[in-house]
């Protein structure tokens, strides 16, 4: 696979694109920041965590593919690659949810810890200094996982026992249990404590089901739109996208699945400990945003995927990964912005803000570029498939 050039429009395009998003939503945020503080935060926090998560989504099914192997993970490798190559720049986004940790969680409130026995007990966890050194933890874990992919990332090898295919299996075998333990902590860490008096054990695992959903449609998404070009329009064949089509499928399904049974678990045992959280977040409007991702992120989704034809077809399949991208933000929009929502008198109903659309666009508009960028740099880099030696898969 050389440097395909053929697709440099494209990628400028995008580019373009990404910079001016990223400078107006970047000035937004700033405003937002200084005038709206109230409002900002639920809204960066979730912007935050919806672009973190297509970067460690990226790293998560690259690790898969490292795993298991198959034409599917060749197909959308290096999107893969440039996706998770973000990562870094994510420590700079977390610069401002550093500096204000005070402003965002409630349990660095003494007044209100010592008013609930149970954050009492929590207090050795949650402090703000261990908050910040367990967040350098997880991005040098993440990133020390991206160098040693990276450095075993496939090649032109056709020896799938190779050495370099071994060292990539373990190093996705080792980095898979190293990201599943820190990205559980981080969940706890940057959502789940803003509410401190609750907890579920299945929390970080939906978290991580949906970063997989996204990223997965992120993929498909990019292959897609630069099927017409070299080599995407070799590897993007109608049996690749069924294949990546029945595991946006699966992936669709284990959200559906773990977010389902958390709400049944929560529902059969009844404790207002546990149950306010879904109590709110079923009042007030948010109901709405709950039906949505039934009928959105799985009821439609999952009878549109069932269609071998529809699978088949890379305008179909593009229209659902959008459609997932999307109900992704809603979900982690529903799931954290109620969090921050609170007052002496209850949780307020829904309301979204302008500040939601300014901090995603400058989030969003820095990472495409750094992303766009990092897609050229990657698809140059030489790798077997068969469908690229006209070969049979």
């Amino acid at each position: 696979m050389k440097a395909p050039r053929e697709f440099m429009p494209v990628v400028h395009r995008l580019r373009t694109w990404g910079l001016m998003m990223g400078g107006l939503g970047l000035l937004g945020s700033i405003l937002a920041y200084f005038y709206d503080r109230e409002h900002f935060y639920p809204s960066y926090l979730t912007a935050f965590l919806y672009w973190l998560g297509l970067a460690l989504g990226s790293l998560s099914i690259s690790m898969i593919h490292g795993l298991t192997g198959g034409g599917w993970g060749r197909t959308i490798r290096r999107s893969l690659e440039a996706g998770y190559d973000t990562v870094p720049l994510f420590l700079i986004f977390f610069v401002p949810i550093w500096l204000d940790v005070t402003g965002i969680y409630p349990w660095t409130n003494p007044d209100y810890v010592h008013h609930h026995e149970v954050l009492m007990r929590k207090s050795a966890y949650l402090t703000v200094t261990g908050f910040q050194i367990r967040a350098l933890i997880y991005f040098a874990v993440w990133i020390a996982i991206t160098l040693f992919l990276n450095r075993w990332s496939p090649n032109d090898e056709r020896d799938p026992d190779s050495e370099r295919a071994r060292r990539l299996q373990t190093a996705s075998g080792v980095g898979f249990i190293a990201f599943g333990f820190t990205f559980t902590l981080a969940c706890v860490d940057w959502s789940m404590s803003l509410e401190p008096l609750w907890y579920s054990t299945m929390y970080a695992l939906i978290q991580v089901a949906g970063q997989g959903v996204a990223a997965l449609a992120f993929a498909v998404l990019v292959i897609t739109s630069l099927q017409s070009y070299y080599p995407w329009s070799r590897l993007v064949t109608t049996s690749r996208l069924n294949d990546l089509g029945n595991l946006l499928l699966a992936s669709t399904m284990f959200w559906a699945y773990c977010s389902f049974f958390q709400y049944l678990v929560i529902w059969s045992g009844n404790l207002p400990e546990e149950n306010f959280w879904y109590v709110h977040r079923l009042s007030g409007g948010w109901q709405h945003l709950a039906i949505s991702l039934v009928l959105l992120h799985f009821v439609v989704p999952f009878f549109l995927l069932l269609s071998r034809t529809i699978k088949r077809d890379r305008k179909y399949l593009r229209g659902i990964a959008g459609l997932l991208l999307l109900m992704r933000y809603v979900d982690l929009y529903w799931t954290v912005a109620p969090g921050f929502q609170q007052d002496e008198a209850g949780y307020r109903g829904l309301r979204v803000d302008w500040t939601s659309v300014v901090t995603w666009m400058a989030l969003g508009g820095i990472w495409l570029t750094l992303f766009s960028w990092r897609l050229v740099e990657r698809t140059s880099r030489p790798i077997y498939d068969p469908l690229l030696e006209g070969e049979s898969p």
